[in-house]
């Protein structure tokens, strides 16, 4: 055997030893994608919409439907077919939810669209069951980033088929702390969170569902976008910096908290992507007529994340949003 041939041979080995290792230290690598629904108040926060880019941007979600709640649904539809056509995932669906009540600061990010007669599905909650009854049972995820009038009314219409999905991940509640004074801190005790305030018997009725229910309060989610990088996400070289930069301009010239973001939904989707930025712990959450969520006597009927690790957060955000950064020297 030539000299040549043997230092080939060699190196075709090491390849092969060297398999396993890469594997290992990419867990994901070899994992399908978490199929996902993602029902959202699109067009009012800004939250909704680096939490929505999240999931498009992260190969490890597969989102099969997205689903718009409370308020102007159709309008919030729209804006959510614009994302995804203006990032190249216009096959994703997208259908509004039933027009419940009117939201504070409704719809902000209106502007934005483009064409006021963009058609979209009517019926999200119909849209939503049709996904549950074709796909396996306890495969599907439904990410529920705002108050839960969607998912109520899907609930109520086929609980059978509702009871397929695997888990229910939301943003909402306050346990043991509420909001702070500015982005990205919490008060020391507990507030009547948006979503839930806004649609209180709709949690009460999910809770009873019987379905584990993963709880994101204002107690893990209140984490502020730093200045910096906000700034290399809107001068990213990806399909998401356009729309975010225009939405993020909208929204800071009518927002009341101020002008930098919190990002409440994208705590629920970096939970999905990475378990390691919280620790759920089991509750038995009760929830008040004025939308105070509180831990009361009795089987864990969801669990709940009290905290999480921002860093992580930020970290998930800059690699899928902002990939020219280096995620370690992101900090909270």
């Amino acid at each position: 055997m030539s000299a040549l041939l043997r230092a080939r041979c060699a190196l075709a080995m090491l390849a092969c030893l060297m398999v396993p290792a890469a594997q290992a230290a990419t867990p994901h690598a070899q994992e399908a994608p978490i199929p996902v629904i993602v029902d959202n108040d699109f067009g009012t926060d800004i939250d909704d919409g680096f939490a929505l880019s999240l999931v498009l941007a992260s190969p490890r979600l597969r989102p099969l439907l997205v689903t718009t709640t409370y308020g102007d649904t159709r309008l919030r539809a729209q804006l959510v077919a614009q994302l995804l056509q203006d990032t190249g995932h216009s096959r994703v669906p997208v259908a509004a939810g039933p027009a419940v009540g009117t939201r504070e600061g409704e719809i902000g990010q209106a502007g934005w669209l483009r064409d006021a007669d963009r058609p979209v599905r009517a019926d999200g909650v119909e849209a939503m069951l049709r996904v549950l009854r074709q796909r396996p049972a306890g495969q599907v995820t439904l990410l529920a980033l705002g108050p839960l009038t969607t998912v109520q009314a899907a609930l109520k219409r086929d609980p059978v088929a509702f009871a397929r999905l695997r888990r229910v991940v939301l943003m909402g509640g306050s346990l043991r702390r509420g909001y702070g004074p500015v982005a990205g801190t919490n008060s020391d005790t507990p507030s009547a969170e948006y979503n839930i305030k806004l649609a209180p018997q709709a949690l009460r009725d999910l809770l009873a569902s019987g379905l584990p229910v993963e709880v994101q309060p204002l107690d893990s989610t209140e984490i502020a976008l730093p200045a910096d990088l906000q700034a290399r996400i809107f001068a990213a070289p990806t399909p998401y910096a356009g729309p975010l930069s225009k939405l993020y301009a909208l929204w800071a010239a009518r927002s009341p908290w101020g002008t930098t973001p919190t990002l409440f939904d994208v705590v629920p989707v970096s939970r999905l992507l990475d378990p390691a930025v919280c620790t759920p712990v089991p509750l038995h959450v009760t929830v008040d007529d004025d939308g105070m969520t509180r831990e009361g006597q009795g089987a864990p009927n969801a669990s709940a994340c009290l905290d999480v690790d921002k860093a992580r957060v930020l970290a998930l955000v800059a690699a899928a949003l902002a990939p020219a950064a280096k995620a370690a020297q992101v900090q909270p």
